[in-house]
């Protein structure tokens, strides 16, 4: 049960989710700086904080992370899309918590019609996410089967990306309200979006 693991099984979790993307090369030999957003669910500044604390790790680490509410998704891809034209192709790594979970498939949606990859997309407790487009080449997501509130992710027509959908039904004292602050679940989100970019 997640509940009886301690940090640093789920830190070796982690490892091993990033070993099971090495046939998948990270994405560091892209031209362009990497693009990471997270997208918070809710009210901007009440919910999903657990975002801007995994930015904030991000960016200890030389890594720009932009935080945005889940409703801004659009503008999202379309930053994708216009930095992709003026700085060559870059890693994009997407994170979502809630409805930015939901949002951020969105995004990889548009990025899709526009044949830009998502390198790692990153689902925390998603509400009513869409299937996996086929742009997306590895995806994680945190869901809970019970007692709790978030859906695991399936590929659509054509994905053949790597998914691991990991079910936190067993976490002591964890819900659809605080996975994303979880220093367990941070830490991992943070090892796969690095190992993606190439840091």
């Amino acid at each position: 049960m997640l509940g009886t693991l301690n940090r640093r099984q789920l830190l070796q979790g982690a490892v091993a989710t990033a070993a099971g993307f090495a046939s998948l090369s990270p994405a560091h030999a892209a031209k362009g700086p990497p693009q990471v957003f997270l997208l918070r669910g809710g009210v901007v500044g009440i919910f999903s904080t657990g975002m801007d604390e995994i930015a904030g790790a991000l960016r200890k680490r030389g890594v720009q992370a932009a935080v945005e509410g889940h409703t801004a998704w659009s503008s999202v891809a379309r930053q994708i899309a216009l930095e992709n034209q003026q700085l060559g192709k870059s890693p994009v790594a997407l994170v979502g918590h809630s409805f930015g979970a939901d949002a951020i498939i969105k995004v990889a949606e548009i990025l899709r019609r526009d044949k830009i990859s998502v390198d790692i997309l990153i689902s925390i407790a998603a509400t009513n996410p869409d299937p996996l487009p086929p742009n997306v080449r590895r995806a994680v997501s945190y869901y809970f089967s019970e007692h709790g509130w978030g859906l695991p992710l399936v590929g659509a027509t054509g994905f053949r990306g790597k998914l691991s959908n990991r079910d936190y039904s067993g976490a002591a004292n964890v819900g659809h309200f605080n996975i994303d602050k979880q220093r367990s679940v941070q830490d991992e989100i943070m090892q796969l979006v690095l190992w993606t970019v190439g840091r």
